[in-house]
């Protein structure tokens, strides 16, 4: 079986890289959709973010990277994915997710559904808008938060 876990990943934390790496576990393959938003702003491009996943996952076999815009069943339908792995650090997630999840059961009539993962203790406290805030400060104070690769781009983003 396959899921997509998707995300805008900016930037790649350690918590996004435990949750992909159990849900390819649990999936069997798991496909990380990097959203290309245009209604936001990154820090990194979608390229960049791609190549960068592409890098950690190089030796996840069952791990696949890819973009995507658009509405994420119309991806999941696209790619005959019925499955949709998320991340949960608290309850706060859970509420911002869980309409989502709906919306994506409704849209695809029942055929999508979504899989929600608690995180891991020791990363709960780890969020992709923190970690970019604070780099901007102190990229340094942020390095157990990240892979290495995305602490490199990080200092070389933020010089």
């Amino acid at each position: 079986m396959s899921a997509i876990y998707p995300g805008s990943f900016d930037p790649i934390t350690n918590g996004h890289i435990d949750i992909a790496r159990r849900g390819a576990a649990i999936m069997g393959r798991l496909i990380v959709a990097v959203l290309d938003n245009p209604h936001k702003t990154p820090l990194f491009t979608v390229q960049e973010r791609v190549d960068l996943l592409r890098k950690i996952f190089l030796e996840d076999s069952n791990i696949e990277v890819e973009a995507f815009s658009g509405l994420l069943v119309d991806y999941a339908k696209k790619k005959n994915i019925r499955a949709i792995i998320r991340g949960l650090r608290g309850s706060d997630d859970l509420a911002k997710e869980m309409p989502y999840g709906i919306w994506n059961r409704q849209l695809s009539a029942g055929e999508v559904e979504t899989i929600y993962l608690t995180a891991t203790p020791a990363l709960a406290h780890i969020s992709g808008s923190i970690v970019k805030e604070v780099a901007t400060y102190d990229v340094m104070a942020i390095a157990s938060m990240v892979p290495s690769v995305v602490l490199s781009a990080l200092k070389d983003k933020l010089r």
